[in-house]
């Protein structure tokens, strides 16, 4: 990001007038704002005051027909333990990053989760934590995933005409509605006829606790992305944003979206229409913006009316190789 020299009075980054549906970041205006302060404790002090799917080991026999191709790498030689093995498939897991808003249960596991409330399994084209966080996000009432790489076979086996056929790899995402513990990790494959589906890789997240109620305020309400909302009968009601570097003094604090949205109001009213209307905020989105999974800032878009979840539909942005997620998002609506 640039140097904030420029803005170095503000720390609040405000829309300079409010932009039409739809409401993409201001990728921009981030970048104007200042760096994340970022801390390193120090080394010189001793201390210093954050439908289950269960796959037993049984036995199924296919048609031969093809499986969809995988997209992870095939260990040499082609072999289950060659599999859980792979130096190269483990590191995937070992240097995924944690998304903002979870903490990490366990990693790089040799087994998949079998636990209480399954909430759906998926198929992704990379080892990719943050986008199996997304999904998460976007399902009501997970509170966590399981991230992991699957051994499969590249047609469905058959006892008689294709027993043991030749391996792919999955990328397998999984979501719970409860918490995750380690000792949960114990989903270790399958038996296909001859052909032997191990697991390695197995990384867990549980997602953090939502933020406090705000006085003045009814929520939070969690959503599964940005709020992303349409023209009201032909009234914008998008209000602008507000972005706040996180630092030392700056933290993921809902309530400064509050401040901010009853700053604008107070703006608005002694700069009214021609008619003496002006705009209330009576709601806004807050949530963390993040750059390549490092947490950059709090993002605050605020409005003029109160939207549902189903139009929280930003779940990020790409900029170049740059990747722009969006986390810990949940809203609020002014108390009438």
């Amino acid at each position: 990001m640039r140097s904030a020299c420029i803005i170095s009075a503000l720390v609040a980054i405000a829309a300079a007038a409010p932009a039409p549906s739809p409401q993409l970041i201001d990728l921009d205006g981030v970048d104007a704002a200042p760096d994340p302060v970022l801390v390193s404790a120090p080394m010189d002090v001793a201390s210093d005051p954050v439908e289950k799917r269960d796959i037993g080991l049984v036995k199924r026999d296919g048609t031969c027909a093809p499986q969809p191709a995988g997209s992870g790498p095939v260990p040499t030689p082609d072999t289950p333990a060659a599999f859980t093995a792979s130096a190269e498939l483990q590191a995937f897991a070992q240097i995924a990053p944690t998304p903002d808003g979870y903490s990490a249960a366990f990693q790089n596991k040799d087994g998949s989760l079998s636990a209480s409330n399954y909430m759906g399994l998926y198929t992704l084209k990379a080892f990719d934590t943050l986008g199996c966080a997304s999904l998460c996000d976007q399902a009501t009432g997970c509170l966590a995933f399981n991230m992991y790489i699957e051994r499969d076979p590249t047609v469905a086996p058959n006892a008689l005409d294709c027993p043991n056929p030749a391996s792919l790899t999955n990328y397998k995402c999984t979501l719970w509605g409860a918490p995750v513990v380690a000792e949960q990790a114990r989903n270790k494959g399958q038996w296909r006829a001859s052909f032997q589906v191990v697991i390695t890789g197995s990384n867990g997240y549980n997602k953090a606790s939502p933020p406090d109620p705000i006085t003045g305020f009814t929520g939070p309400t969690a959503l599964g992305g940005a709020i992303n909302a349409p023209l009201d009968n032909g009234k914008n009601t998008y209000l602008g944003y507000k972005y706040f570097p996180f630092s030392q003094t700056q933290g993921y604090t809902p309530t400064t979206c509050a401040d901010a949205c009853n700053a604008q109001t107070g703006y608005n009213s002694r700069h009214p229409n021609a008619d003496g209307t002006y705009a209330t905020c009576s709601f806004f989105n807050a949530y963390v913006l993040s750059q390549n999974a490092i947490p950059q800032g709090l993002y605050c878009s605020l409005y003029s009316k109160t939207w549902a979840p189903s139009y929280a539909t930003n779940r990020g942005q790409y900029r170049g190789s740059d990747r722009f997620t969006v986390s810990r998002s949940y809203s609020y609506t002014l108390t009438q």
